[in-house]
């Protein structure tokens, strides 16, 4: 991880963005066995925390339609809530997060964070 500027976040909340990125990761992944690569850097007027796995990965059209909306999940026993909580998270701190994700090869998370 690299330095960053200080920015304003509430860290309870963005601590279960980072908890429930991280978990979701090591669940996509096939048997639980794969690559899990965390990194930060700034960009734009923006803090990044990006989350790159070598899991399952998703369609576009999934990502467009369904990833964000709430009591949707791929999970058996998921509630499709820890996404939706994620955005709305980070639309509160005034970033977001980009998604990018190939079907069968992984997925990219990148958390933006506006830099005061």
């Amino acid at each position: 991880l690299n330095d960053l500027p200080q920015i304003q976040v509430d860290s309870e909340y963005v601590k279960k963005v980072l908890i429930n990125l991280t978990l979701n990761a090591i669940q996509s992944l096939p048997g639980g066995k794969g690559r899990i690569e965390v990194s930060s850097y700034t960009k734009d007027g923006y803090v990044n925390v990006e989350f790159l796995d070598n899991g399952m990965g998703m369609t576009e059209e999934f990502i467009r339609n369904q990833l964000f909306k709430p009591f949707i999940s791929t999970k058996k026993k998921g509630l499709g809530i820890g996404l939706y909580q994620c955005k709305t998270i980070m639309e509160a701190h005034g970033g977001g997060i980009e998604v990018n994700s190939i079907p069968n090869r992984g997925s990219q998370f990148v958390l933006r964070f506006p830099v005061e």
